[in-house]
């Protein structure tokens, strides 16, 4: 999809005080989730992250990318295949205050960058962490939010069991497609398993039991530089906008270095986070969904 604005920004927009109290927010909820056995380091849809396991079962090798290109990593004799994409901690928020903020400048953002693209759903806030370290900081290698086809969408899973011993199984459809609902407006489940991950509870990649994200796909990206630019380094968000491009194919957004800038772009661009080489990088993430484009 050829694009006249690839993306759209907001310069320091959220005041500093509300970025300190986003950031205590999402700390909070960290440790609030390790206290309940919940990990905070963030995955990957393949398992890709720094310490994980493949659908597979494989376990991934202790390489970084560190936001290198696969056509790099191969010059350098680096199989891809044993490498992790990422390096962060993240916690999950859900609070309306923040959506009653971070909404409207992606309404704003999707009407004036000229996309106008329908959606009706975002998923919850992805607050990040990178650590820094001089070498093999915090990262997050090339990938897309998401792809924007129908093959792409978020699948229905339903929980028959229980939340410690959970049976996921698929839906039933009507004849066009549809999903069934029972008399009392629930979904009916089928008898089919849905897949998981190796821990045998977690959905695997794709797959949602919340019912307003299902069949749909993220259409719009939103990150937020919640951390002072002073107090780290590295840590930047940089573009790929193809190999078709004759000039600036890869492109550093320093124009959200400022505390508080809010970037917003469609989910089908990759993109990377450059290692975070001092300090501390927190940010907020957001998916806004919408059904596949057609």
């Amino acid at each position: 999809m050829q694009l006249i604005n690839q993306y759209y920004f907001y310069k320091s927009a959220i005041p500093l005080p509300k970025c300190k109290e986003i950031i205590a927010h999402g700390l909070s909820k960290m440790e609030l989730d390790e206290s309940k056995g919940v990990s905070k380091t963030a995955t990957t849809f393949d398992g890709k992250e720094k310490g994980g396991v493949s659908m597979k079962g494989e376990k991934v090798n202790d390489v970084p990318t560190a936001g290198a290109t696969k056509a790099t990593l191969r010059k350098k004799g680096i199989d891809v295949n044993k490498t992790y994409v990422r390096d962060s901690d993240v916690s999950w928020l859900s609070d309306k205050w923040m959506y009653d903020i971070f909404h409207p400048y992606i309404h704003h953002a999707n009407k004036h960058a000229g996309w106008n693209w329908e959606w009706d759903f975002s998923e919850p806030f992805q607050f990040t962490v990178y650590h820094g370290r001089k070498e093999n900081g915090g990262f997050y290698g090339w990938h897309a939010d998401g792809q924007s086809d129908h093959i792409s969408v978020y699948k229905a899973a339903v929980n028959m069991g229980t939340t410690d011993k959970p049976d996921w199984r698929k839906v039933l459809r009507d004849d066009k497609g549809f999903i069934r609902f029972d008399e009392f407006k629930k979904p009916v489940p089928s008898k089919e398993k849905v897949p998981l991950r190796k821990d045998g509870k977690s959905l695997a990649p794709g797959y949602s039991d919340n019912i307003h994200m299902w069949d749909k796909v993220r259409k719009l990206s939103m990150t937020v530089n919640l951390t002072d630019p002073k107090n780290y380094a590295g840590g930047n968000l940089k573009f790929d906008f193809g190999h078709h491009r004759a000039k600036g194919r890869f492109h550093v957004c320093k124009e959200i270095r400022p505390t508080g800038s809010i970037i917003i772009f469609p989910s089908f661009l990759y993109h990377c986070v450059t290692p975070v080489t001092r300090g501390t990088r927190y940010s907020l993430v957001l998916w806004s969904l919408g059904k596949p484009f057609k």
